[in-house]
């Protein structure tokens, strides 16, 4: 498919699905308009009166975001409670109010003017770090950048757009995502943004089905357009005509009808056809979401990710308390079931305080290494788990990110035993049952998987960066998106490597990458043996119906056939030959 066809009707963009959904709307098209800062200098007498400018404007703004958070708490969204707390940290930083002021009192700038500087300062950082983690971050600082100058120029920010409106923007920010919702928007198209990013996360949370990098989206809708955002398909189309309308409702009917068909499949348990378990667990990012472990009948935390907890916490620090917190939650949340904590896994970038820029970041100073040269993170990690852990004997699984040797592992392993000694010490109760094993997401664990089989406790497969160091693909990098396959036969060859490596020294194998949420997928690690996956929660009914229906042996058949796949198409037609053949099983069971 091109990526756009400029005919009068069915104009169709291709783009990449942040949030799966299907909507059809009125597009609106938003435009936050261009910033005018006046540089002009100030009378000196004027400048006490410019810094209260700025004080008014970050009250007003705080109370936005306030009211913004009640909203979100009323949907018991932990998500955009969460976010909306690290973009009150960036309103309230200290460091923020100093720059601002020195700007105004040393060379009598306006407030906005000090207002806009101080925000750059932080942008021009994170360009230079070249870091995806926090390029993805930028529109949360550009967004109340901008609050507080439109505020200290009494501009307005964004009107009501309908309650059928599908927005069409170049980026949004967390907060205007949330105001969306608020005005009942149906969708966003953005022609940039991450999957990772703080509006993708609000987005998600929202159920707001929202698709990214349509580039020439801005260019292409105009407002008023009729639109179709299909997250299924990696879509938008614009203008369709009858026949493409009438398509369309009748698919969004379809769909809307599985949902209510997903809903009895919650309480069944997770087996295949033949009575094989399949143990589904939950990815879990944020503190509340660990109520969708129960909504979704998830068997526990499969991976309770703490690198959120950065987003609150100043450069180099995790407050303890704070994790111990995060960590009692998702213990207290999650019944008796198993939960399983990576340790911190972010890379290099002025969270963590680093001042040298890294050319190849991917391949730089991210996970465990960050881990061990910085060892006061990781003491206050493995401190807060093992505190919390004491109190749910049998129950937790550390689990240590980007290794790449062997040495690391290990250097870990001592450290906890060393921290478990220490509280011992102290009169702190302990687990000394804690299960300790490794992300298998470089290419030089997976080719040695059995010599780490040998040392640790657990395996869990991280497929998002097996992926993009097996091939080579930075899955960021929209330019090579269509590289970016984590069915390929290289990477299911690796994976199948850790489970056999895992059965061989009795060492269970978990999948907790992006894969194990498809369905397709799902079966196709089940048949080389994967025994457990983890995905974000409600995605579960989905995995567990497809497998429901299938009998291992089937599932080995599809994982070989994938695995002898020579090229993509290939591995399309085994896909879509599937599809055909499970919409027919789903045919016959509700049929009984």
């Amino acid at each position: 498919m091109p990526e756009e066809q400029t005919n009068t009707s069915n104009i169709t963009l291709k783009g990449t699905t942040a949030v799966t959904g299907l909507v059809m709307g009125v597009a609106r098209v938003y435009s936050r308009g261009n910033i005018n800062i006046n540089p002009d200098p100030v009378d000196e007498a004027r400048l006490p009166e410019e810094k209260t400018k700025f004080e008014q404007a970050r009250k007003a703004v705080g109370a936005t975001m306030e009211r913004l958070s009640d909203f979100a708490h009323s949907r018991n969204d932990s998500d955009t409670r969460d976010i909306l707390n690290a973009q009150h940290g960036i309103l309230n930083d200290p460091e923020l109010e100093i720059m601002v002021h020195q700007a105004i009192d040393e060379r009598s700038v306006r407030a906005e003017k000090a207002i806009y500087d101080a925000f750059q300062h932080y942008i021009d950082l994170i360009k230079a770090s070249e870091k995806s983690f926090l390029m993805s971050r930028l529109s949360d600082l550009r967004d109340v950048r901008d609050r507080l100058i439109n505020n200290v120029q009494q501009l307005g920010m964004i009107a009501s757009f309908g309650k059928n409106a599908v927005m069409v923007a170049e980026d949004v920010s967390p907060i205007e995502v949330i105001t969306f919702a608020r005005n009942g928007v149906k969708g966003i198209v953005c022609t940039s943004g991450g999957l990772t990013s703080h509006a993708s996360i609000i987005a998600n949370a929202m159920g707001i089905p929202m698709i990214i990098d349509a580039k020439s989206a801005m260019r292409t809708l105009r407002d008023g357009d009729t639109i179709i955002l299909d997250g299924y398909g990696n879509v938008v189309i614009a203008c369709p005509d009858e026949e493409m309308t009438s398509s369309y409702t009748r698919m969004i009917k379809k769909y809307k009808e599985e949902e209510k068909r997903l809903r009895h499949v919650i309480d069944k348990p997770s087996e295949t056809a033949c009575g094989t378990r399949i143990l589904l667990q939950a990815n879990i990012d944020f503190e509340e979401e660990v109520l969708n472990i129960e909504k979704y009948r998830a068997e526990g935390i499969g991976l309770l990710r703490t690198d959120t907890l950065l987003m609150n916490s100043g450069p180099l620090t995790m407050d303890r308390k704070r994790q111990e917190e995060f960590c009692q939650t998702a213990f207290s949340g999650s019944g008796s079931s198993q939960v399983t904590i990576r340790l911190l896994d972010v890379g290099g970038d002025k969270l963590l305080n680093i001042k040298a820029k890294e050319s190849n970041p991917f391949l730089g100073w991210r996970g465990v290494r960050i881990l061990l040269d910085r060892r006061e993170l990781l003491l206050s990690q493995l401190e807060a788990i093992c505190r919390v852990a004491g109190r749910y004997p049998g129950r937790t699984r550390i689990l240590v990110p980007m290794v790449s040797n062997l040495e690391e592992f290990l250097e870990v392993k001592r450290e906890l035993a060393g921290m478990q000694k220490n509280l011992q010490k102290k009169g702190v109760p302990v687990d000394p049952n804690i299960v300790l094993g490794i992300m298998v997401e470089v290419p030089s664990v997976a080719l040695q998987i059995r010599l780490y089989a040998e040392h640790v406790d657990f395996l869990s497969i991280g497929t998002n960066d097996l992926t993009q160091y097996t091939l080579a693909v930075d899955r960021g990098n929209s330019l090579i998106a269509s590289l970016y396959q984590p069915m390929h036969p290289a990477v299911l060859t690796f994976i199948a490597m850790t489970v056999n490596a895992g059965a061989e020294f009795h060492v269970p194998v978990a999948v907790c990458g992006e894969l194990a949420s498809e369905p397709f997928a799902a079966l196709v690690l089940a048949g080389l043996g994967v025994r457990e996956l983890s995905m974000t929660p409600r995605l579960i009914p989905k995995v567990k119906q497809a497998l429901r229906l299938y009998h291992i042996p089937e599932m080995k058949k599809l994982s070989d056939a994938a695995m002898n796949c020579l090229t993509t198409d290939e591995l399309k037609r085994i896909k879509s030959d599937w599809l055909a053949g499970y919409k027919e099983k789903l045919k016959k069971q509700q049929a009984d």
